[in-house]
């Protein structure tokens, strides 16, 4: 009677006609529910929006299972395909062999890859299967009729695989990362304002000696990175050693080969995160991955700062070339004039028929220095001359006292057409890709790496600095210009920084697949609560120098700010005075000589020494 019941169950709902009906109804209540394959699918595909899925098998328990898949799975999938960007994988067969032969097709290395394997058979513990190294950065959960496992987080060592008693527990808690202590190996280099690490000691490490940063002090365990990354392991619960990178980023010597510096020891598994303010680009990307950026710095270049121009044609300056040209030709085209008119008539004064005596007094009248009082027939032209060089006068002295008392300088070299133009050159430690930061479309920017040199050390780069035509590469992070290689300070004086930025990047972090997700939230949060920012302005505010802030300070004049008016030295117009002085001296020799006939000129120092004596006892007598 109870079979009977049974039967009557399951054959409820059904058409009788479809025997193969029927049995799918048997095989329904077997050892996996619906509801328990659902939170199977849930708990595994977490962040996937597609699967692959591999299945060979067609018998009718393993055609059920997929069934049930097809009922829950919500989006698409392909079957026995490998579609790339889908990071999700269902394996399902009746025996391991099956499945590790699908495993070896699943991308592992790829942290974001999910797995679920469903096994319609009963395994042992010590199956293949259950050998963690197949799955690599992948997260995993594994079904059988024996039971459930968990693979453990994969930022985990080592990985193993926890059995569950039930399907709710393959649930991932992503948000309470806890890496349980597990020492992380981390490599930067002194590179401030992101890492003040320098002292360092060699170590023991696998049989391999690795010079190691000290950090034993909170002076020099310093920089914005520094911080970040000691605050990630205070949160995340790991310890760590640094190394320390000799040749810092290294380069890149084809598509495929990456040599040097720590992206090498990344790609070669040799650390496991590495910091100091790397680009965020497709370059670095194509050999190790970059974690979510933290800031963006831009790249600019210090220029030497304009100089004072010091020359005798500074008494020129109040007036334009134009204008005094145009003022000699006023003067001449007056004189000759005025000449014209002496010449022809009569009334005009017999001095103007000499066209030299005309030109010397007209320029004088102009220059408010001769004033003769026999103006027949010309008062009013003279009046007028006379009047427009009392304005010419007064806007020169008013515009002369302005000028020089403030230094003229040389142009600012503010865009890479001024930089080009200005011959100057530029040079790095290391050859930088120029194509991260150069747009080569730009016709002044894509020739930028003719002008770049390898530079050896800060010496060499003092060298240059003192030639006047060297130009410094540097991050402009926050509000403080730091150099792409270490400066004496002393030369930082002689800079500014150019206006036009020549590039811009992302800095962050690189990192192993399985470090990514649980970094990037940790980077995500502390931007979101203001904690990078924080650190920025504190390092910067105690460990910027003054030099460094000083770059951005113009001393041109050209800012627009209020100047205190300052003699400076003036050569020429001294030069000048001096030479008149020395003119009208000769002309006063001449003079005298003239007017005493050809007499020396001690004679006639003693003849006016003699009258002057002379007159000065008759005006004694006479007051007596």
């Amino acid at each position: 009677m109870r079979i009977y019941l049974f039967l009557y169950i399951i054959l409820k709902g059904l058409r009788v006609s479809r025997t193969s009906d029927i049995i799918y109804k048997f095989i329904e209540t077997s050892w996996i529910t619906k509801e328990d394959f659902n939170l199977a699918l849930n708990a595994s595909f977490k962040n996937s929006f597609c699967c692959n899925i591999y299945l060979h098998d067609t018998t009718l328990e393993i055609s059920q299972l997929f069934k049930k898949f097809i009922d829950n799975y919500p989006y698409e999938y392909s079957l026995n395909a490998n579609t790339y960007d889908c990071k999700a994988y269902f394996l399902l067969g009746s025996t391991e062999e099956e499945i590790l032969d699908d495993l070896k097709k699943i991308p592992t290395f790829i942290s974001s890859t999910e797995i679920l394997i469903v096994v319609n058979d009963y395994i042992k513990i010590n199956s293949s299967v259950f050998d963690v190294t197949i799955y690599g950065n992948a997260n995993a959960n594994v079904i059988t009729k024996s039971g459930i496992w968990s693979l453990s987080e994969n930022y985990l060592s080592p990985r193993i695989f926890h059995r569950i008693d039930n399907y709710e527990k393959m649930k991932r808690d992503d948000e309470k990362v806890n890496f349980h202590g597990r020492q992380l190996r981390a490599s930067t280099f002194y590179r401030p304002p992101v890492s003040y690490l320098n002292r360092t000691t060699i170590r023991i490490i696998d049989n391999v000696e690795e010079e190691i940063f000290d950090a034993d002090n909170d002076h020099e365990k310093d920089g914005i990175e520094v911080k970040l990354f000691l605050l990630m392991a205070e949160k995340l619960n790991f310890t760590w050693i640094i190394k320390k990178s000799e040749d810092r980023y290294g380069w890149r010597y084809n598509k495929t080969t990456w040599k040097g510096g720590f992206i090498k020891l990344l790609h070669d598994n040799k650390i496991d995160i590495a910091f100091a303010s790397i680009w965020l680009n497709r370059n670095h990307y194509d050999f190790v991955n970059l974690t979510e950026p933290w800031y963006q710095v831009y790249i600019q270049f210090l220029v030497p700062r304009p100089q004072p121009i010091t020359s005798f044609w500074a008494l020129t300056r109040p007036f334009s070339v134009t204008v005094w040209i145009l003022l000699v030709l006023a003067i001449f085209s007056q004189s000759i004039c005025i000449y014209a008119h002496a010449r022809l008539n009569p009334r005009y004064p017999e001095r103007f028929r000499s066209f030299l005596i005309t030109f010397i007094e007209l320029t004088g009248r102009l220059l408010g220095s001769w004033a003769p009082k026999d103006m027949v027939s010309v008062k009013l032209q003279l009046y007028l001359w006379q009047t427009m060089g009392l304005i010419l006068v007064t806007a020169y002295s008013s515009s002369l006292a302005a000028k020089l008392t403030n230094s003229e300088y040389e142009n600012r070299i503010d865009t890479i057409k001024q930089f080009l133009e200005a011959d100057l050159i530029w040079g790095t430690k290391t050859i930088p890709s120029f194509a991260n930061f150069i747009d080569y479309e730009d016709p002044y920017l894509s020739q930028l790496p003719n002008t770049h040199r390898v530079i050896k050390n800060k010496e060499e780069i003092h060298k240059n600095i003192v030639k006047g035509n060297f130009a410094i590469l540097g991050n402009f992070v926050g509000s403080v210009f730091f150099p792409e290689d270490e400066i004496y300070n002393i030369d930082l004086k002689r800079y500014r920084m150019m206006k036009e930025m020549t590039g811009k990047f992302y800095a962050s972090f690189l990192a192993q697949p399985w470090l990514l997700t649980p970094i990037n939230k940790m980077m995500l949060r502390l931007r979101e609560s203001g904690i990078i920012t924080f650190h920025l302005h504190d390092v910067l505010r105690r460990r910027a120098s003054f030099n460094l802030r000083e770059v951005l300070v113009e001393y041109d004049g050209k800012d627009g700010s209020i100047r205190v008016l300052t003699l400076t030295p003036l050569g020429a117009a001294f030069f000048l005075l001096f030479v008149g002085l020395s003119i009208s001296t000769l002309v006063f020799y001449f003079e005298i000589k003239y007017k005493n006939n050809s007499k020396s000129i001690r004679q006639i120092l003693r003849d006016i020494d003699r009258k002057r004596r002379s007159y000065s006892i008759s005006i004694g007598k006479k007051q007596l």
